[in-house]
């Protein structure tokens, strides 16, 4: 990849780039058409009201501080200053999602409790901050094993506070299921966890059935918006039939051989 996109589009930073189209499951190349491809999917990671109800279950008060790392479209950033009432600062590295997530935060009338900006988040870990609470949803291993992205995220976070990650592990008897590399068992992921001796406050592992029927019907819109996307930009066809296959393919495993959940640590 020599950094010039196909079809005369042009990208930015190419480690960034890299390291966003990892998480967003694409090729690199593909970043400029990712916003047409998911405009129909503002949950670009777990259901905004799970991840709230998980935060209201060990008592965050509004008025809190939240830093949500990678926070896409802002989705849970603006469901948590509506109605979690507390302070979020969202931060992304994909510049067409910050403005998507600034634009909801106005409709939704919140935009004095969000602020959301442009940044690598690799660059934040090991800074002295006092967060109430840390949010890393769907994100990949972009900062590591569990072990290591809790060792680089709780300087961020204050001696009492949460860390918020919403990830998968393999099912019980799933070994090496295809796109589920790096994934470990539920008791792997737990002993990763609590590696720095921080505090397991709360587990919800997504029910199947959920899980399934959401990506699913994600698949469908994505699929939909990438037949339109294959007539305008030719040039793109085959990225954008793999991201396509990619994305079908994850989803007959999520739910089976991959579980998702959200554990939230509170930090010792």
């Amino acid at each position: 990849m020599d950094g010039a996109a196909l079809d005369g589009i042009v990208t930015m930073n190419l480690d960034l780039d890299e390291s966003v189209a990892q998480a967003m499951e694409a090729d690199v190349r593909l970043l400029p058409l990712l916003p047409e491809l998911l405009a129909d999917l503002w949950e670009l990671g777990p259901p905004a009201e799970q991840v709230l109800a998980a935060l209201e279950s060990v008592g965050l008060e509004p008025g809190s501080t939240v830093l949500d790392l990678a926070c896409g479209k802002g989705a849970v950033a603006v469901a948590l200053a509506e109605q979690a009432r507390v302070r979020v600062e969202g931060i992304d590295a994909f510049q067409p999602f910050l403005q998507a997530a600034r634009a909801l935060a106005a409709e939704r009338g919140v935009s004095h409790r969000c602020r959301f900006e442009q940044g690598d988040i690799r660059n934040l870990l090991g800074q002295e901050e006092q967060y109430d609470a840390a949010l890393l949803l769907s994100v990949g291993p972009v900062l590591g094993d569990y072990e290591q992205t809790l060792a680089g995220l709780r300087s961020l976070v204050r001696a009492g506070g949460y860390i918020v990650i919403e990830d998968g592990f393999l099912a019980d008897g799933a070994t090496n299921p295809p796109l589920a590399e790096g994934y470990a068992g539920h008791s792997e992921i737990l002993r990763q966890l609590t590696a720095c001796r921080d505090v397991l406050a709360r587990e919800i592992i997504c029910p199947t059935e959920q899980v399934r029927s959401v990506n699913r019907r994600n698949t469908d819109l994505i699929r939909q918006r990438a037949s339109l996307l294959r007539a305008s930009h030719p040039a793109f066809e085959k990225l954008i039939d793999e991201y396509v296959a990619r994305q079908e393919r994850e989803t007959q495993i999520l739910g089976t051989d991959v579980l998702c959940a959200i554990w939230v640590l509170r930090r010792a």
